[in-house]
């Protein structure tokens, strides 16, 4: 890091944002300096740009004003997964996270549930010495495309499982009130593709397919930095997407969708390397009209995968150069992803005011 870098930095010493005039004032530097070392910053995570509203009779925007992620507040995950269980953690700008801590069960009623989550959110902010920003409810379902309300179970019951009253309809101001900081509801496909396209391998890519595999399947698309769920909240739902019309009945009412697939059943059990490629081939089967019709210059595959990851990638690599344009096929990236814990870092993202949710 250089002088100007570290001089530009030093000028915050609160999670207060500053305009570059106040940064040329502040540091000595000149106006094209501070222009380029903020801008730098920016690219690197070190600083994060907001934009304020106009002002009642003032002409034209506000200056934009730039605040140091090390110093902010952190981000609260309440992550639902499938197994039942419920997690809290948090994350900084500066990329200082927290050990998960256990919580009740989704299953159970509010009183319990929410008690068990404000302990773990009380400990949290204990040890941050700072109140969250956001809090994210992570769900293994859809998410309507308002981010905060449940997808309804009879628009599609068999995305959609049984749920404690509580989730049955929008939790977000209950989530609000209880950890004191806004609240908002994401689907985990989608949180994690957020997650990578703004801090992980999608970093810097204009349209970004993330793809889940690592415990189910799912996907998220993100471009341009902005999430896409569709006018439903149904988008990146692979698994039922038919790939065998002769195949078998699925509880979808279709036949043949991927999750019937005998390689995607035996998923993610011990999969020999051949096995692992074979379900990367069904996965790029049924992303390859995708990539055809929306022209991403990037893939990224679940970190999760570990060292089944580069077998998974020759599979889903193969089945887009057999099945797309040429010259579509040859300039696409498939990459494997960087975050473990990529719906963390989608939440962070979230907490940028650049995401429009």
């Amino acid at each position: 890091m250089g002088i100007p870098e570290r001089v530009v930095l030093g000028s915050f010493v609160s999670s207060a944002g500053l305009t570059r005039l106040e940064l040329e004032e502040l540091t000595g530097l000149s106006r094209s300096v501070v222009a380029g070392v903020v801008a730098s910053l920016v690219t690197r995570g070190e600083l994060t740009e907001t934009r304020q509203p106009p002002s009642a009779g003032a002409r034209g925007r506000p200056p934009a004003r730039y605040q140091r992620t090390a110093l902010l507040p952190p981000v609260l995950l309440v992550r639902l997964t499938k197994d039942g269980s419920t997690t809290v953690s948090s994350l900084r700008g500066n990329g200082t996270r927290s050990r998960p801590r256990p919580c009740a069960p989704w299953s159970a009623a509010w009183e319990t549930w929410s008690g068990s989550v404000l302990e773990a959110a009380d400990q949290l902010r204990a040890r941050a010495k700072l109140p969250p920003r956001l809090a994210v409810l992570s769900v293994p379902f859809p998410v309507a495309a308002s981010h905060r309300a449940p997808v309804r179970r009879e628009a599609a019951p068999y995305l959609v499982p049984t749920r404690s009253s509580w989730l049955q309809e929008d939790p977000c101001p209950a989530l609000t009130d209880l950890l004191d900081c806004p609240a908002l509801m994401m689907n985990d496909a989608n949180l994690a593709a957020l997650g990578e396209a703004w801090f992980g391998a999608g970093l810097g890519r204009s349209a970004v397919f993330h793809i889940c595999v690592a415990d189910g399947i799912g996907a998220g698309f993100v471009f341009h930095g902005r999430l896409f769920t569709g006018a439903h909240g149904f988008s990146g739902e692979l698994a039922h997407v038919q790939v065998a019309p002769e195949g078998p009945q699925c509880v979808c009412g279709n036949r043949g969708c991927l999750i019937t697939q005998p390689a995607v059943r035996r998923w993610p059990g011990r999969s020999t390397p051949k096995e692992v490629t074979e379900y990367g081939s069904l996965v790029g089967r049924v992303l390859a009209p995708l990539v055809t019709t929306l022209d991403p210059d990037c893939v990224v595959v679940d970190a999760r995968l570990a060292e089944k990851c580069k077998p998974f990638m020759t599979g889903v690599t193969e089945e887009l150069a057999r099945r797309c344009p040429p010259d579509l096929a040859d300039s696409l990236v498939v990459v494997a992803g960087e975050l473990n814990d990529a719906e963390l870092y989608g939440a962070l993202a979230a907490a940028d005011a650049r995401v429009a949710l």
